[in-house]
């Protein structure tokens, strides 16, 4: 089944991230189905039609003139990207610009519902010390969004490529969904394998490992996946975002699937927020892309 992604395209250098990681991901590159999305941003100094959300006056002018110029140019480099470093033929590729009517991030949340993308893929640079004290990122943003689709939130790739997937599992039926999103991405690139990743934070629990392990590997199986491409990994440690990101750097993985939610998902209102661990990962993974299934 040909797989279809919605790509987050900026002024921002840090936007092509997403497609140089596509690039080294898929050996099919171009049998993927792309969606390039532009967000024209809404200025704070914009008198704003409350009726139609759209700017009035001096406003209207200015977002016709970056829709036209900054917008179409990052949409067209893209789109050239993909036709002259891949080689093709752009007919997969749709282009989609929307002016910001309630903000960047909304509008990609409402594009993502609403096209049934198998991932929403945007391109994030290191973590700056603005963010460390107001985290008010895009990348930030959408994981506390109430999505329903998985998100990639790819990093500056390295001058070596790499491959495989480190899948991290917390006995969380988020985490049982991002084995179950990769499986259906990569299972026909062979050239990629699975690392079921489990830290335990109390001690082993031979009983409770074999279940989660045993959870994975059935996913795994019912997308084909043969047994050579499957490793199984566990670890002990208080912390488990240092460990995660340990794993990532040894393994020289391309990507560490997470579930947004921990294990604890089903309590009170704590399903509808992002785990520390996946937040702490945006954050602290530099090269690594994060997969984060809701």
């Amino acid at each position: 089944m040909q797989k279809e992604l919605l790509l987050a395209i900026s002024d921002d250098r840090a936007a092509s991230y997403n497609l140089r990681f596509l690039k080294e991901v898929f050996n099919d590159f171009c049998d993927l189905k792309l969606t390039l999305f532009y967000v024209t941003p809404k200025k704070a100094s914009w008198d704003i039609d409350k009726d139609q959300f759209v700017p009035r006056g001096q406003g209207f002018d200015e977002f016709q003139k970056h829709r036209n110029t900054q917008g179409k140019r990052a949409l067209d480099d893209a789109a050239k990207w993909i036709k002259d470093v891949m080689g093709c033929s752009g007919d997969n590729v749709r282009i989609k610009a929307v002016q910001s009517q309630r903000g960047t991030v909304l509008e990609m949340v409402n594009e993502a519902h609403k096209g049934m993308y198998d991932a929403l893929l945007l391109g994030r640079k290191g973590f700056s010390w603005f963010e460390h004290f107001f985290e008010n990122s895009v990348s930030h943003e959408l994981l506390w969004s109430d999505i329903n689709f998985p998100v990639w939130i790819c990093k500056r790739p390295p001058e070596n490529p790499r491959q495989d997937v480190l899948l991290c599992m917390d006995g969380s039926k988020a985490s049982l969904r991002m084995i179950d999103h990769a499986a259906y991405m990569l299972a026909n690139e062979p050239s990629h394998t699975f690392t079921l990743f489990h830290v335990a934070q109390k001690g082993y629990s031979s009983g409770r490992s074999g279940r989660i392990f045993d959870e994975g590997l059935a996913i795994l199986d019912e997308h084909n996946v043969d047994e050579e491409r499957i490793e199984l990994k566990m670890a002990t440690s208080r912390n488990v975002v240092k460990t995660i990101i340990k794993e990532a750097l040894e393994g020289n993985y391309c990507a560490v699937g997470v579930g947004k939610h921990g294990e604890n998902e089903g309590s009170n209102m704590r399903g509808l927020f992002p785990s520390s661990v996946a937040i702490n990962l945006m954050r602290q993974l530099e090269h690594t892309a994060l997969w984060v299934s809701r």
